[in-house]
């Protein structure tokens, strides 16, 4: 029984990693291929939170919307370019409207990577490492080896 529960769970986690692979395979298939350097995308702007978050984190500023979700359960992530093509990762839990508390229920992360069909971002703690794989359809922690996933209700661009 356990056998069968634990192949089961390895299943549909790797059911998962492959909707993921193949869903970035067909949209990098329809995108253009980019010949310019990385620039912001003329998406809506980062929030100012996130904003002020990577001035104080020494970027140049003007922070755009390259990925914007929003889980079942109300988590929302943005991640954002600078000017410079620096990526940014801004997690969030509350209501739209409410203020970004960092450390208590928004984080702010700079060690963020493109990754096919998403992106990954790193958060090292006394606790050990978290990582965040965000794509157009589900925003995934993994600490420590325990893995959760979200499925994503809203997302920009769409």
């Amino acid at each position: 029984m356990l056998l069968a529960v634990i192949g089961a769970a390895a299943g549909w986690i790797y059911g998962t990693r492959v909707a993921d692979d193949r869903a970035a395979e067909k949209q990098s298939q329809e995108s253009p291929p980019e010949t310019e350097s990385p620039l912001p995308p003329s998406g809506e702007d980062c929030p100012s939170a996130t904003q002020e978050a990577a001035q104080g984190a020494g970027s140049s500023g003007n922070l755009t919307e390259v990925l914007y979700i929003r889980t079942d359960d109300d988590r929302q992530v943005w991640i954002c370019r600078d000017q410079a093509g620096t990526l940014f990762y801004q997690g969030y839990i509350g209501p739209a409207d409410g203020a970004f508390i960092q450390g208590e229920n928004a984080l702010f992360l700079t060690t963020v990577e493109e990754t096919g069909g998403g992106y990954l971002a790193t958060n090292q703690t006394d606790e050990g490492t978290t990582t965040y794989s965000v794509t157009p359809y589900r925003l995934t922690q993994s600490t420590n080896g325990k893995e959760s996933t979200f499925a994503v209700a809203e997302r920009r661009p769409g």
